[in-house]
């Protein structure tokens, strides 16, 4: 029968017949005039989670792969949609080849990207400053923007139908990976490979704290003699 698997008992020559399990499971079947891809494909997708076909197994040939982690400060774009599914691919690949593939997905709280996000819909939605609520409450209104997005972006992930195993889906602001991190620059700092000293920064005026490089747009003023 289309979309069931059968596992039938085996006779050996001058031995008794092999006692094998019989499973069957049936996969979505749907009728329709003409093909309706978003009922077909996230009925598929969920049936792929259900028999849990996207878990690692239990082998010494393993693969594993971590999803660069998307920033909760908006949506997936189409370089989000490229980049899974090169990803997707490769996973798919390796589990056709026998190995055991660990796709790991999670979300970026994007620091002062983020923080700049909440402010501006709080200042929009109730004239507020972050400095009004103070730190408590603030943080408090970052998850709840992360809750809001993380989630948007883990229905997009499913819909593109990516094989990643959400059992270990993660954010960078977990505390055991928060940990990893303040772990990872002691040891840093320790071996002398990170330091600190007296530079140039780029500090923000509106956010009162120091940015990155790529953050900052850069302006060249020639002035013509």
């Amino acid at each position: 029968m289309a979309g069931q698997i059968m596992l039938q008992s085996l006779r050996v020559a001058n031995r008794s017949p092999i006692k094998t399990c019989v499973r069957a499971y049936a996969a979505p079947v749907h009728k329709f005039e003409k093909y309706e891809p978003k009922v077909v494909e996230s009925d598929w997708y969920a049936w792929w989670q259900k028999r849990g076909l996207f878990a690692p197994k239990r082998t010494d040939n393993k693969f594993t792969m971590l999803l660069p982690p998307p920033n909760v400060t908006g949506v997936l774009h189409i370089g989000h949609a490229l980049t899974l599914s090169i990803q997707d691919a490769i996973a798919r690949w390796n589990r056709m080849h026998g190995r055991s593939v660990n796709w790991v997905p999670g979300t970026d709280h994007a620091g002062i990207s983020m923080q700049s996000v909440v402010e501006k819909k709080l200042k929009r939605e109730t004239g507020q400053t972050r400095h009004d609520l103070g730190r408590e409450a603030f943080v408090d209104e970052v998850w709840k923007w992360k809750q809001q997005h993380g989630d948007r972006i883990k229905q997009q992930t499913t819909r593109i139908g990516a094989s990643l195993n959400w059992a270990e889906e993660y954010f960078t602001m977990d505390p055991q990976h928060s940990q990893v991190v303040r772990d990872a620059f002691i040891r840093l700092y320790d071996d002398g490979l990170v330091y600190r000293t007296t530079k140039m920064v780029n500090w923000s005026c509106a956010l009162q704290s120091v940015i990155s490089d790529i953050e900052v747009k850069i302006r060249c003023w020639i002035e013509i003699l």
